[in-house]
Parts: C-alpha cells; sequence; structure tokens
C-alpha cells in the first residue's frame, strides 16, 4: 500500500502478526532500510514505526492485542526484516508504570541488535585471528633479520681477523729480523755511537710494531718457565736442567703471539726434560770408577 504525504511517497510495509502464550511478534519487511533512520514507539496498544532507505519511506500503525510491556520489548533486525517481540503487561509492570507517571508511551532506540551482534563478533574473532597471525609473522621476520645481521656482522668480524692476523704475521717476522739483528751487533762487541744510535732506532721501531700490535688486540707471549703446551708452545729442542721440572719450558728461541685467545704464531722453544733414573746410574757408576782408578 502506498500512500502520498505531499510529494513525499510513503509505503505501508508488509508486516505479520504472530500471537504468542505471553505476548506476540511483529515481523515487518524494510527492504533498503539501514537500522538508524528506523524510529519506533508504543503507547498503550498502539505500535507506530517509521523508516526512510532507498527504496522511499516506510510507515506503518498496529493495533497489539493486548498492552505490552514496554520494558520487555526486544527488537532486532537483519538483512531488511525487522523481528518485534512483544510480552504482556503484569499487574506488577501496570503499578509500577502508573506510580512513575508513565503514560505507556515508549521510544525504542535501533541499538545493537542480536543477529548482527553475532555476525559482527564473528568477523571479529576473524581479524583478531588474522591479527595474531600477522603479529606471530612479524615476529618470525623480526627473529630471521636479527639472526642474518648477527651473521652479516659475525661475517665481517670474521674476514676482519683474518686480515690482521695476516699482516700480523708478517710483521712478526719482521720483529724476529729486528731481534736477530740488535743480538748481532750486541754480540760483535762493537761500542761505537753509531752502532748504539742504530740499536736505539731498531727498538724504536720494534716499540711501535709491538704498540700496534697492542691497539688491534695481539699480544706476545710468555713462554719460559711454563709448562709446555703444544697448542702454544713448538718444541724445536730439549735440555735436561735440574732445577726445572719435566716438560717445562727452558728457553724461548722465538717469541710467540696471540690474537683474539688464539694463537697467531706459537713460541718456538727449548723444553727441559729432567734425566731418566738409568741415566743418572750410569753416570754415577761412571764417576765411581774413576775414583777408583785414582
Amino acid at each position: 500500500m502506498i500512500k502520498m504525504t505531499g510529494a513525499e511517497e510513503v509505503r505501508e510495509p508488509i508486516t505479520q502478526v504472530m500471537e504468542e502464550e505471553d505476548g506476540a511478534k511483529l515481523i515487518v519487511e524494510l527492504p533498503g532500510v539501514s537500522q538508524d533512520s528506523i524510529k519506533m514507539g508504543v503507547a498503550g496498544d498502539i505500535l507506530k514505526l517509521d523508516a526512510e532507505g532507498k527504496r522511499g519511506r516506510f510507515r506503518t500503525v498496529q493495533v497489539i492485542p493486548f498492552e505490552p510491556d514496554p520494558e520487555r520489548i526486544a527488537v532486532t533486525f537483519s538483512q531488511g526484516v525487522l523481528e518485534v517481540e512483544l510480552k504482556k503487561r503484569t499487574e506488577r509492570t501496570r503499578e509500577d508504570s502508573s506510580q512513575d507517571g508513565k503514560d505507556g508511551e515508549l521510544s525504542i532506540p535501533m541499538i545493537s541488535l542480536e543477529k548482527e551482534m553475532e555476525e559482527l563478533k564473528s568477523e571479529l574473532d576473524k581479524v583478531l585471528e588474522e591479527k595474531a597471525a600477522l603479529e606471530e609473522r612479524i615476529g618470525f621476520l623480526q627473529r630471521d633479520f636479527q639472526n642474518i645481521r648477527r651473521r652479516h656482522e659475525n661475517e665481517k668480524e670474521s674476514i676482519a681477523d683474518r686480515k690482521i692476523s695476516e699482516i700480523a704475521s708478517g710483521l712478526v717476522d719482521v720483529l724476529d729480523s729486528f731481534s736477530f739483528a740488535k743480538e748481532s751487533i750486541l754480540s760483535s762487541g762493537c761500542d761505537s755511537k753509531s752502532i748504539s744510535s742504530m740499536i736505539k732506532g731498531v727498538e724504536m721501531v720494534e716499540a711501535q710494531v709491538l704498540n700496534l700490535f697492542s691497539r688491534v688486540g695481539i699480544s706476545p707471549m710468555v713462554a719460559t718457565g711454563q709448562h709446555f703446551d703444544p697448542n702454544f708452545h713448538e718444541a724445536v729442542g730439549y735440555v735436561e736442567e735440574g732445577g726445572l721440572g719435566d716438560e717445562v719450558v727452558a728457553k724461548e728461541i722465538k717469541k710467540g703471539y696471540i690474537y683474539k685467545g688464539k694463537t697467531l704464531r706459537p713460541a718456538q722453544v727449548l723444553v727441559n726434560r729432567r734425566p731418566s733414573g738409568k741415566k743418572r746410574e750410569r753416570r754415577s757408576s761412571r764417576s765411581s770408577k774413576r775414583k777408583e782408578k785414582s
């Protein structure tokens, strides 16, 4: 049914009224209508409804076969269908209404409706699941990025360490040459000013190289008096000294160097070995025979 109000076209919506034991249910078809545009009021046993949508304006007045309880009206709206559940007014609610001075008129706002709330809750759950999955994925990517960056930094450091080791190995040989040259000059017995200046020059260069080593983390080993360790020492010979323990470094031939806890070059050393028991017996027997002959 279509009514004309001035220039405005008003439609009568398709409405079904289903009576129930304790009330009634109204089903109103409102195609193209948004819930925000629906206005509904109840006065006594009269229900008025007004709504506007893409297909025009809808308006209806329904006579309810009983006086509804305004405190027990449930409204749902989904996919263009409005459902209104009405419950009969009891004597108690009628007394409460008269005490409050209400005339039974009620304006019902279209609040969050059950069906749409369920749909929205379902959509929200999906969004939250997607959000959790994305956060987990982002966490994985961040950890992967940290691992890649850490590996890259370790590779850079490893390359730098190799380069420093290569350069330092060459400088260590230079230090050996300076040390041998200085020892040769000192052992020659010459005592001229030129030779003294030469030695000072060699010592200055040695100090500069050792200072450079210290700045990059290279330190010389202290081998003499230490227990022989093949990880740090290279045995080039053996000696027998009673004052030292067995397998103790007696003398350092070439100095060793350490870089970041690793051996850059092992120290070349002479290792002490105590005489065995048989050797001591032979020596003592020889000395006794000599005494007898004498």
